[in-house]
């Protein structure tokens, strides 16, 4: 019954909001307003929030101090740390306001928060004044909940509205994408003082970029000198996200050499560019790039490094639109040489309309350079069997989670790095190998 009211109901309908509203005032007071006792960052955006925070968390951990993350991924209390497996990017429910009472009594002196713009639209940070804030990049997401990319850009704005009511003196901290086509509407909130940043645009810059198979070097220009960034994260949205990272950083007093040695022992985080090995002879990749743009840069940057095939697997989610859907097939048919599209988490959508949705953005026929299937396991054998020395298997789409989202509120247990990691250990180990030898 609950579900078909809340069917019913927009989700932004005022009467919904002012009881998310009430429901986060109450906990805000239960929990005694515990962010005016920290210092708090808080990330927003389309892509990279979840890298961006955990930088940020690094290099004021290598600077000495106590931190308190909470991300799509991960949460950490000071040394404690654990995997969010909530399937939300921010606690709702007064578990922002319950998470940063706990940092307090965990006695960490700032708290990183990736901010959604579901959060921001529901109030689930009401109570938290924010010191700093980070842009990533805004691009099209969620309008099945914000209906257009004017509200959405709207959402992601109200974390910055909250940075200049709550901070005093013109204290705040605000980090925005130079490049990025909404900058003209946050430069419009009257925020005293504005870092941008950008590989070629803004405060901040990266030049002299080197890429390698496995780490990239650039030097970071535009602070009080120009300093060098070694990292093992690749791809140029990391260089972004790095310079997002070390802005709020560098802005909050932190030496530039703390920086330099924060990013160089930071490594990819899981479900984000995470590597997967068992003795194959071509790369293999699992990441969470599920929006047009994302994955775009996700191919781009083992374009740029591979020698043989780029290979692709992904579907797109049932809360997708069709559109953004048939961008994911262009982003793929564009980039990738050997495509497979599979199934993503299809919540209450068929699966067969969304790899057909997806798939009227690709050109390309299928049996030349395009396979589908419906079962993503089966998808991965195909592409982990037929791929060669020197390629690269990139696997997108759902990174670190532990499930399959189905018809009404169905889950399936699933993690694309335990199976991809057993059909490689199946094939290519050297067990396997001794296996197949004995047989023949």
């Amino acid at each position: 019954m609950l579900r078909r009211l809340r069917s019913l109901i927009s989700p932004t309908n005022p009467l919904r909001l002012a009881w998310h509203f009430a429901w986060e005032l109450f906990f805000a007071s239960l929990y005694r307003y515990p962010g005016r006792e920290l210092t708090v960052i808080g990330v927003t955006g389309t892509n990279g929030k979840t890298t961006t925070a955990n930088l940020i968390a690094r290099i004021l951990e290598e600077s000495g101090e106590k931190v308190a993350l909470a991300t799509t991924i991960n949460f950490q209390l000071g040394k404690r740390k654990w995997e969010n497996t909530t399937k939300k990017t921010t606690l709702g429910r007064g578990g922002i306001n319950k998470f940063l009472r706990q940092a307090v009594q965990a006695k960490c002196t700032y708290a990183v928060l990736e901010v959604s713009s579901h959060a921001l639209v529901q109030h689930r940070v009401h109570g938290v004044p924010f010191t700093a804030a980070v842009l990533t990049n805004i691009t099209p997401e969620h309008l099945d909940f914000h209906d257009t990319l004017a509200a959405y850009t709207e959402a992601k704005a109200k974390l910055f509205w909250n940075l200049v009511k709550n901070t005093k003196d013109g204290g705040e901290i605000a980090v925005l994408p130079a490049a990025d086509p909404s900058l003209k509407k946050f430069l419009r909130i009257p925020l005293t003082s504005v870092l941008t940043y950008g590989i070629n645009k803004g405060g901040l810059t990266a030049k002299n970029i080197q890429v390698k198979s496995t780490s990239q070097q650039f030097t970071l220009t535009g602070w009080t000198r120009d300093f060098t960034i070694t990292t093992k994260l690749l791809g140029s949205f990391n260089i972004a996200n790095i310079l997002a990272a070390a802005g709020v950083c560098l802005a909050l007093g932190i030496k530039p050499t703390v920086v330099q040695r924060a990013l160089k022992k930071m490594t990819p985080l899981p479900g984000r560019l995470e590597p997967i090995t068992a003795g194959q002879s071509f790369r293999v990749i699992v990441d969470f790039a599920h929006t047009p743009d994302a994955l775009e840069k996700l191919l781009r940057t083992f374009r740029a490094v591979t020698v043989g095939k780029v290979w692709l697997v992904c579907g797109a989610a049932g809360d997708r639109t069709t559109e953004i859907r048939r961008q994911m097939g262009e982003a793929a048919d564009k980039l990738a040489d050997e495509i497979v599209i599979t199934t993503d988490d299809p919540y209450d959508a068929d699966p067969v309309e969304i790899i057909a949705d997806v798939i009227s953005g690709i050109k390309r026929a299928q049996g030349t350079g395009l396979y589908t299937e419906v079962d993503r396991k089966k998808a991965l054998i195909y592409a982990l069997i037929n791929a060669q020395k020197d390629d690269t298997v990139l696997i997108a789409g759902k990174g670190n989670q532990h499930y399959q989202y189905w018809e009404r509120g169905r889950k399936v247990a699933w993690d694309d790095r335990k199976i991809a990691s057993s059909i490689l250990r199946k094939n290519y180990s050297k067990i396997s190998r001794r296996r197949r030898l004995r047989k023949k």
